[in-house]
């Protein structure tokens, strides 16, 4: 009798989960959706921390943590954690030919067992007071000794006046013609360019525009060139 009292309680306890069992369970402090807000593209990173708590009674590893892009990086400070311990992940996001709406996703795979990956969606908007049309520089079939060029639209979509002070090339052998320095509120000028390579390289940089906007003092642009010979 006493064998089937034993055996009674331990199956309902079985049955409705009263017996108290360790677990781990991995938190995004923040939320699992973060914003970065509205920024303008300059060059500089867009840099945010999150928080990992794990909030079970186990220990929890982090196996892993990758983005959804390369221009996202994320990197932890511990991949252990005790239960109730949390650890800081350092997001960064480069928005250089970015614009508008943008939503990037950071992947974190660790020993949760019910939840062995954890999602963590970022989203902002990249604005422009001084946007280039496209977004990047593309030089194509380009040959060593053969003059190649290609051109951007600069547009002032701010509400104040704008004057180009320095464009820096970042190659030596591109060179640019600038047709007009300072642009009212909705105007545009061109930016020709032009590539003469004297050997074989293929160019994976960035073109600087310095201004005077408070809001875009500095506009950087992708610039790409791949050779393909003689």
């Amino acid at each position: 009798m006493k064998h089937n009292i034993i055996r009674f309680f331990i199956i309902t306890f079985v049955l409705f989960g009263v017996l108290p069992k360790a677990n781990a369970q991995l938190k995004v402090v923040e939320g699992n959706d973060i914003t970065f807000g509205t920024i303008y593209q300059t060059g500089e990173k867009v840099r945010k921390v999150i928080t990992l708590k794990n909030a079970g009674t186990e220990n929890i590893g982090i196996k892993s943590i990758s983005t959804s892009c390369g221009c996202t990086a994320a990197l932890i400070s511990d991949s252990s954690l005790a239960p109730g311990k949390e650890t800081k992940v350092k997001v960064e996001f480069n928005p250089t030919g970015y614009i508008g709406d943008v939503v990037k996703y950071i992947y974190i795979v660790s020993t949760d067992p019910n939840n062995q990956l954890t999602t963590v969606k970022m989203t902002g908007y990249i604005a422009y007071a001084l946007q280039p049309t496209p977004s990047y520089i593309v030089f194509n079939n380009v040959k060593v000794g053969k003059p190649d060029s290609t051109n951007v639209t600069l547009s002032n979509t701010s509400n104040e006046t704008i004057r180009i002070t320095k464009v820096e090339t970042g190659v030596k052998e591109i060179t640019f013609k600038l047709h007009k320095k300072v642009l009212k509120p909705g105007e545009f000028t061109d930016l020709d360019l032009y590539l003469l390579p004297k050997k074989m390289l293929d160019i994976n940089g960035y073109m600087q525009i310095l201004t005077t906007s408070k809001l875009q003092p500095v506009l950087q642009i992708r610039v790409f060139a791949g050779m393909i010979g003689q």
